[in-house]
């Protein structure tokens, strides 16, 4: 999960992504800032599935969302920041 979240960070231009990468999650604001991001990268995906842009070796990298979803539920359970990501993903 990581090098495509970093993927689309870097492809985002969202700085503050890349530093919780680096960093990890130290605040609400940031466990906010990467939920929402998220939903972003997974409507970039669906863009450059559409456009058979190619991404970590393939055009459809949609079979990782479950691998997305899974490792961010566990990322956020592991700092305390958990009910952001549900919060964010139900109202997406």
């Amino acid at each position: 999960m990581r090098e495509l979240v970093k993927y689309y960070a870097i492809e985002l231009e969202d700085s503050l992504t890349l530093s919780i990468l680096d960093n990890g999650l130290n605040s609400e604001e940031e466990a906010k800032h990467l939920s929402l991001f998220i939903w972003k990268m997974i409507d970039k995906m669906a863009e450059n599935r559409d456009n058979n842009k190619i991404v970590l070796g393939g055009t459809n990298n949609t079979s990782m969302l479950p691998d997305v979803s899974y490792e961010m539920d566990n990322f956020t359970e592991e700092t305390g920041f958990s009910k952001i990501w549900e919060e964010i993903s139900d109202n997406a």
